[in-house]
C-alpha cells in the first residue's frame, strides 16, 4: 500500500452529506439501501441526521435537512459499485429510488442513474 502524501496528514473522508426536505424517509431509504444504522428519532427542527456503517469501515451519511431538491443534476453525487447491478437497481427502486424520465446512457455505459427518496441523483455501476 503506498502512503498517502505529507501534505494530506490526516485529512480524510469521513461523511458525505445527502439534502433531504423529508429527513425520515431518506433515512429509512438510505439506512436500507447501505445496510447502516440509522439516526432514531429525527426532531422537525433537527438539521441533520447521521447514518454509520455498523462495520465502521464506510464513510458516515450525514442528511441535511432542506427546502427543496435541485432538478438540475447535483454537481456532487454517490457512486455504488457493486457485482450485481441490476438486483441492486430493483433492490433500490423498492426501496423507493426512481429513474430519471431522460438519462442518455453513453452506448457502452455499466452505470445506472437513479434518484433517491428526496430527488438526488446517484449511481449503481458494475464492478
Amino acid at each position: 500500500m503506498t502512503a498517502r502524501p505529507a501534505e494530506v496528514g490526516d485529512l480524510r473522508l469521513a461523511t458525505i452529506c445527502v439534502n433531504a426536505t423529508d429527513m425520515d424517509r431518506a433515512a429509512a431509504f438510505w439506512s436500507a439501501a447501505l445496510g447502516y444504522d440509522g439516526p432514531g428519532p429525527i426532531g422537525a427542527g433537527d438539521q441533520f441526521a447521521k447514518l454509520s456503517d455498523p462495520a465502521g469501515t464506510g464513510p458516515d451519511v450525514l442528511l441535511q435537512r432542506a427546502g427543496r431538491i435541485p432538478d438540475d443534476p447535483a454537481p456532487v453525487h454517490l457512486d455504488l459499485y457493486t457485482g450485481d447491478r441490476d438486483r441492486h437497481v430493483d433492490r433500490l427502486v423498492a426501496l423507493g429510488a426512481t429513474r430519471p424520465d431522460s438519462w442518455d446512457y453513453p452506448d457502452e455505459h455499466d452505470f445506472i442513474v437513479l434518484r433517491d427518496t428526496e430527488g438526488n441523483e446517484f449511481c449503481v455501476i458494475s464492478v
